[in-house]
This record gives structure tokens, C-alpha cells and sequence, in this order.
């Protein structure tokens, strides 16, 4: 087998590099410490990006589109997108979260979008709403969204050995 013969699932990739953008959040949020750098934002979405692409060239119409979201709102928050495109990218995620639960993908994959879509939502609406409490939505969010991430990668990157629900 040659190496251009040879695929690799980068979904569990993928998910580490959302974990990776999602616990710095989450830790500054619930400190009330702000966000980390734009540069943080824009290359973790330029990578999760790349992951998109190669999904695409493994046939998988559902982690591109979803890692290409995904990459595609990090990266604009890193280049500093406004509270609609947020709200926008939520709502978008929620759609996401449908068409999983649809095409039935594990279960924390959907929940997965659950708590993205919430991430963007209320970013978002932080800024519409205003008030001093969103951090810590935005804060358990986040970890939520970690723990999430971490757990299915390291099920899927493990074979089998952790099961993925």
C-alpha cells in the first residue's frame, strides 16, 4: 500500500483541536479573565480548517461540514467577528445538531453541537443583551464542551477501548 492509498479519519484530530480552543475559554470565562488572543482563535481555526479538508478528502460530507464550520467560526472570531455573525454561527449549529441526531451519529457528537451552538449563541447575545453574568454561561458552556470533545476523541482514537455513545 502506498502512502497516497493509505486514508486516516481525522475526526478524533479534529475533536482535540476544539477541546484545545474550548478549555482556555472556558478557564477564562469562569475566572473573568476575558478570551484568549485572536491569534489563538486564528490559527486553532486555520487548523481545524485543514481538518475540515481532509475529511472532505475522505469522503466524509459530515466532518467537513461540520469541522468546516467549525474552523470557519473560530477563525472569524479570531479575526473579530460581531455578536450577529456569533448568534448567526448558533443558529447554524443547531441546525447542525438536527442533521446529527438525523443521520444518527453518537449521541456526544450531538451534544457536541449542542454546546458549540450555545458557545456562539450566547457570545452573541452577551453583546446584544448585555450584563455581567454571561461569562459564566459562556464559562460552563465551554467546559462542557471540553469534556465533551475529549471524551469522544480519546474514544475514537483509542479503537474501541472507551466506547463511543
Amino acid at each position: 500500500m502506498s502512502e497516497t492509498d493509505y486514508k486516516i479519519d481525522p475526526t478524533a484530530f479534529g475533536l482535540f483541536l476544539v477541546a484545545i480552543v474550548s478549555l482556555p475559554l472556558a478557564i477564562m470565562q469562569l475566572k473573568d479573565e476575558g478570551v484568549p488572543t485572536r491569534e489563538f482563535f486564528t490559527l486553532m481555526g486555520i487548523l481545524i480548517l485543514v481538518v475540515s479538508y481532509i475529511a472532505y478528502r475522505n469522503g466524509s460530507n459530515f466532518g467537513f461540514i461540520v469541522f468546516g464550520l467549525v474552523g470557519a467560526a473560530v477563525t472569524l472570531t479570531g479575526l473579530g467577528m460581531g455578536e450577529w455573525e456569533c448568534i448567526t454561527f448558533g443558529i447554524v449549529f443547531l441546525m447542525a445538531l438536527i442533521w446529527s441526531a438525523l443521520i444518527k451519529t453518537p449521541e456526544t457528537l450531538t451534544f457536541i453541537c449542542l454546546t458549540t451552538a450555545l458557545i456562539f449563541l450566547t457570545v452573541g447575545l452577551s453583546t446584544v443583551i448585555g450584563g455581567d453574568y454571561w461569562h459564566w454561561i459562556i464559562g460552563i458552556v465551554s467546559l462542557a464542551n471540553f469534556l465533551l470533545n475529549i471524551y469522544l476523541a480519546y474514544a475514537l482514537a483509542l479503537d474501541g477501548k472507551i466506547p463511543v455513545v
